[in-house]
């Protein structure tokens, strides 16, 4: 990105950024607040209908112990009667006359009196169960100590007998070794969840344990008024069990409606700061990059070797002061680098004359001990001069043949001409060098199949194939297992072809890989090798803009890479060496 970019990227993110922590905070504290509206609601509503069942549930109490108490006129005459033995078939009658309206009068909907012999005498709620055997009233009268539970029920409406929740309780009346059981109770209707229903915000139902709707919601969206699930307050039966519970599902639907218009308004307000910010940024950022720009491309140029380039000076104030110091440093840059030339030319001559000098000076010695030899038998007249003289001369022309070698490889190689650039198929010339050798050395071809052709004079990349593999050739010498790998493939950027030459020789010294490519440098003085293989091949590479490396291969043994540029003038990086 550039300069502009990141400039009006920073102002933008130097606005967005308090209005989103604005938003965010202010968002928190409503949603905090709506929140907590939610938990104060949801507890009160929870603590309301735990005091509408306990209230039911007290009534219910209160009223089976006023009816089995035997002050009470309905009851105590019962026991009355059971005592004078005068309960006969008139007296069931009047009291079943009398039973609806006792119950209707302590607003009962449920009411059972069970005999001494658990038998009903009167069932007003449930006519049809008068006169059968009930033991379960005495029994829960035991069970429940006359406290009021709940329980599913069979009471008459009209013509018809419905299955219903009511809470319920069941008490024993004793006089003089009679009992009898009274079982009253009322229907838990809508009233008792009326009481924490509020429209579109809290609502409630009834249901069994098995999730069989009771008393239903009265919205009919319930499974969408709340997201939390709702609280369940359980309704005991006579054996503590719960026959029921109470679900409240308490809306949280105005937090999210809040939330939202808040977050709509945040965002419309972050874009207006944007792109007011965006264009107060581009205005600024194109008069502050604008010189800016001009110092890039100056660097470019700088980068792609034109010494030559200058800044023009717009300006007094820093980037103005920037472009003049730019100049100068390109001017020092363009001076230097012809001194470093002259410089580099001399200490290559200086290297090479060095190295050329050592190299005829091996000749030499032994034609100068030959020739000391001939002249000191010549003197002596010494009777085996014949066969010395044709041992001397015989040495003097081997030597003479070793320096027009090293003399004419040197002529060769100040002579190389510059490249004559054409499209090359770089697959198509390793496979004419490597048949050289076919039969000869053991040589392993992987050529990639898509390898675009590059710009490469083509009898220069033939000749560093060769010396390659002749120079891989010599690493593995005579070894029985001894192998050659020769690879192209195409860069990782797409931008280059690689080349590799591998072998399991014995590797290149660590404390030699910065000389492998000097010239007259060799370790195959005893080959007759010349040092200057190497040298022509990292010579050919630098001038097609390439670059040359050599690395350890795991296990023994030596990797030359090659990255060749696919199109001229797309110089690489410089020959470098490195593990592998």
């Amino acid at each position: 990105m550039k300069l502009r970019g990141r400039f009006t990227l920073t102002l933008a993110l130097a606005a967005l950024v308090p209005i989103s922590v604005a938003a965010v905070v202010t968002r928190e504290v409503i949603a905090e607040s709506y929140r907590s509206d939610y938990h104060d609601t949801r507890r009160n509503v929870e603590q309301s209908m735990q005091r509408e069942i306990a209230r039911l549930s007290s009534q219910v109490t209160e009223a089976t112990a006023s009816l089995a108490s035997q002050q009470h006129p309905f009851v105590g005459g019962i026991l009355r009667d059971l005592n004078k033995n005068t309960l006969d078939t008139s007296a069931l009658r009047k009291l079943r006359e009398q039973g609806g309206p006792v119950m209707r009068g302590l607003s009962l909907d449920i009411l059972t009196v069970t005999g001494p012999d658990d038998a009903v005498l009167i069932s007003p709620h449930y006519r049809a169960a008068t006169g059968e055997p009930n033991p379960l009233v005495r029994q829960r009268a035991s069970s429940t100590a006359g406290k009021a539970y709940f329980v599913r029920d069979k009471v008459m409406t009209g013509p018809t007998v419905e299955t219903v929740l009511v809470a319920q309780a069941a008490q024993l009346s004793r006089d003089q070794g009679y009992s009898v059981g009274v079982w009253a109770g009322r229907r838990v209707t809508d009233d008792i969840l009326a009481a924490v229903r509020r429209p579109g915000r809290v609502d409630a139902r009834i249901v069994t344990p098995s999730g069989e709707v009771l008393l239903a919601p009265a919205s009919k969206e319930w499974t969408s008024l709340a997201s939390d699930p709702p609280s369940r307050m359980p309704l005991p039966g006579p054996d503590g069990a719960p026959v029921g519970f109470v679900e409240i599902a308490v809306s949280d639907g105005n937090l999210d409606a809040v939330l939202r218009k808040l977050t709509y308004t945040s965002a419309g307000l972050a874009l207006a700061a944007l792109a007011a910010v965006v264009l107060i940024g581009l205005l600024v950022a194109r008069r502050t990059a604008r010189d800016l720009d001009l110092l890039v491309e100056g660097s470019l140029a700088a980068s792609r070797g034109d010494l030559d380039h200058r800044v023009p000076v717009r300006s007094r104030d820093e980037v103005g002061a920037v472009a003049a110091a730019f100049n100068f440093m390109m001017e020092d840059l363009r001076t230097s680098k012809e001194r470093l030339v002259i410089a580099e030319r001399i200490a290559a001559w200086q290297e090479i004359a060095r190295r050329l000098a050592h190299e005829i000076k091996n000749p030499l010695t032994p034609i100068q001990m030959a020739m000391d030899t001939l002249r000191k038998t010549w003197k002596k007249q010494h009777p085996k001069f014949d066969e010395i003289l044709e041992e001397s001369t015989a040495t003097v022309l081997e030597e003479a043949d070793r320096l027009k070698h090293i003399v004419t490889e040197f002529s060769d190689f100040a002579r190389m001409p510059k490249p004559n650039f054409g499209r090359v198929d770089l697959n198509d010339v390793v496979r004419s060098a490597v048949s050289l050798y076919q039969g000869a050395v053991p040589v392993e071809v992987k050529l990639f199949d898509k390898l675009p052709e590059l710009d490469a004079d083509k009898g220069q990349m033939t000749q560093v194939v060769l010396n390659l593999v002749e120079n891989a050739r010599d690493a593995i010498g005579q070894r029985a297992d001894g192998h050659i790998a020769v690879s192209t493939r195409l860069g990782d950027a797409g931008d280059r072809a690689m080349f590799v030459v591998e072998d399991n020789g014995p590797g290149v010294p660590s404390d030699l890989k910065d000389k492998v490519f000097a010239p007259y440098f060799t370790t195959k003085h005893a080959k007759g090798g010349t040092g200057l293989g190497l040298a022509i091949v990292h010579r050919i590479i630098s001038d097609h803009g390439g670059r040359i490396a050599v690395h350890d291969v795991r296990g023994g043994g030596a990797r030359f890479t090659i990255e060749l540029p696919l199109r001229n003038g797309t110089a690489l990086l410089a020959s470098r060496s490195r593990s592998g």
